[in-house]
């Protein structure tokens, strides 16, 4: 049945698209140029399917240009494609088919995403860093951890330790005292996403050549970041109160207070347990 195109509207947001009314109805948006291209002027009589049909194809063909597009600096992941089509206001439908054929084109993959990351990132980061960095864009989590399993502890061993001692020689030009060099060494190591039995191998490996009374005499642990914790929680504790003033929703909130605290150098375990704190009511996103 045929109805009538009653309205035609530019959005408010976005004066590239309209909103078309259809016997004083909100019917569709679309793209404005789309309105000239097929003739859809107020008072003309449609058949709604008909247009209806017009607009997907026009929004399919634009969600696949705007991800080719995206597409051809970087490989991106599957969440990456689709948020930057949702910033786009198209709809889920029309999103789903532009995935569809990303992926049956070999535009996207996951799978090949993670290997790539892995590969590029291992030779500066522990499997803790990379792993929180491939949450953060989306991937599937049992995916991440299937592909970070073939890295072998030996691997990663011998990359913490050329990174150690990259790190000792530039830190050796300012601090002279042998007990605060290694700690640092060993935090710089977690903050790179090392976890605990690696360095304090790698703190046994290029310490053996020290005589022992300059050795630290205790093991590195999770103790040793009790400080740390302490000057965590005051430096999220004033972020916060930050955030908070133009920030409402909890969810948003724990993100960027998070994202703040990570990218100042923090193990994302003892940033966890701080949002819990502040942002009471968050799961762990």
């Amino acid at each position: 049945m045929s109805s009538i195109i009653t309205k035609i509207e530019a959005q408010k947001k976005n004066k590239d698209r309209v909103n078309i009314y259809m016997n004083d109805e909100f019917a569709f948006a679309c793209g404005a140029e789309l309105i000239y291209i097929h003739n859809i002027t107020r008072g003309r009589s449609m058949e709604k399917e008909e247009l209806q049909d017009i607009i997907n194809e026009d929004n399919y063909i634009k969600g696949k240009n705007y991800a080719l597009h995206f597409l051809e600096r970087s490989f991106k992941s599957q969440k990456q494609v689709n948020d930057k089509l949702i910033a786009k206001e198209l709809d889920v439908k029309t999103i789903d088919r532009v995935l569809e054929f990303l992926k049956q084109y070999d535009f996207i993959d996951d799978k090949r995403y993670v290997e790539l990351f892995i590969k590029e990132k291992i030779r500066s980061s522990g499997k803790n860093k990379i792993k929180f960095s491939l949450l953060k864009k989306g991937l599937p989590e049992e995916l991440i951890k299937d592909e970070l399993n073939k890295i072998t502890n030996q691997q990663q061993l011998e990359i913490a330790i050329e990174l150690a001692e990259k790190k000792i020689r530039i830190l050796s030009k300012s601090e002279k005292d042998i007990r605060k060099l290694y700690k640092k060494t060993a935090d710089y190591l977690v903050r790179n996403g090392y976890d605990f039995g690696i360095v304090n191998e790698v703190l046994g490996k290029i310490t053996k050549d020290v005589d022992n009374e300059d050795v630290p005499e205790k093991e590195f642990s999770e103790d040793t970041y009790e400080e740390d914790y302490r000057k965590l929680h005051e430096l999220a504790s004033k972020r916060y109160n930050i955030l908070i003033k133009s920030e409402p929703i909890k969810i948003k909130l724990y993100k960027k207070l998070g994202d703040y605290l990570l990218r100042r150098g923090f193990q994302w375990e003892q940033i966890k347990k701080v949002l819990a704190e502040l942002v009471n009511g968050v799961e762990e996103v």
